[in-house]
């Protein structure tokens, strides 16, 4: 079984005054608009009770690079969610068979966006938001 790539754990965990529809609606949001020039961008891919689906796409928007939801649940004064990577594709530079290169995670520095993004925006709404960014598991 493979090495998982050291930003498979990479999440967000936010706990807010918002209710949970708006704390969705925030994400829908920021998916719509986060995009990078030359690498690709964040699509919407749906939502069911407590979860919206997303994943990261190509330039070209054929190629499904990782795929994330965001789990959201109501709370006593509020709500709180937390991102999760679903799956993700790695590429890695050889020769002959030989890596040259460590793997990296193809579309991350798009999630790395789409982390900070909705961090912004639910800070903008409630400045009292406690937000943790994790990159790699500890």
């Amino acid at each position: 079984m493979p090495r998982r790539h050291k930003y498979a754990d990479s999440h967000f965990a936010i706990s807010t005054l918002l209710s949970a529809d708006r704390f969705a609606e925030i994400t829908k949001q920021v998916g719509d608009t986060t995009r990078m020039l030359g690498v690709g961008s964040v699509r919407f891919e749906g939502a069911e009770r407590g979860r919206t689906n997303f994943s990261v796409r190509s330039l070209s928007g054929f190629y499904e690079l990782i795929t994330f939801h965001i789990a959201i649940a109501d709370t006593a004064y509020g709500s709180s969610g937390r991102s999760c990577i679903d799956t993700y594709k790695t590429t890695q530079q050889t020769y002959m068979f030989i890596p040259l290169s460590p793997k990296t995670m193809n579309g991350y520095s798009i999630y790395r966006k789409f982390m900070n993004a909705v961090a912004e925006a639910i800070r903008a709404e409630d400045p009292r938001a406690q937000v943790t960014i994790s990159e790699r598991a500890v």
